[in-house]
């Protein structure tokens, strides 16, 4: 049997990197992205969600099924300068927010 494993991935435990973390807000960490369960200021330890279905903001017009990505703690189109990729939408933008599925 296999010594070496630490949980399932779903969750991981960070450090709120500069500009803090927002709870329920995409928190970029390097290259993944994470939904953070608390809030706190930079250096706060904090812990992530790495999966699962999230109502967050995203930018307008945005469609159900669109591959998006994060800049700025809220999903824009994928291939957006600088962003960070985050998953797919699935629902349309409505009143600024969708529901989009965290695909690491």
């Amino acid at each position: 049997m296999a010594k070496n494993y630490s949980s399932d991935g779903s969750t991981v435990n960070f450090v709120a990197p500069t500009g803090g973390a927002v709870a329920g807000q995409p928190c970029v960490l390097g290259q993944m992205v994470v939904m953070p369960l608390g809030s706190g200021l930079k250096g706060t330890p904090l812990v992530g969600v790495t999966n699962g279905a999230w109502n967050v903001p995203v930018a307008p017009g945005l469609k159900q099924g669109a591959k998006v990505s994060v800049l700025a703690g809220a999903l824009v189109a994928d291939g957006t300068p600088d962003s960070v990729p985050f998953g797919k939408l699935l629902s349309d933008e409505s009143g600024g927010v969708a529901e989009a599925l965290l695909v690491q």
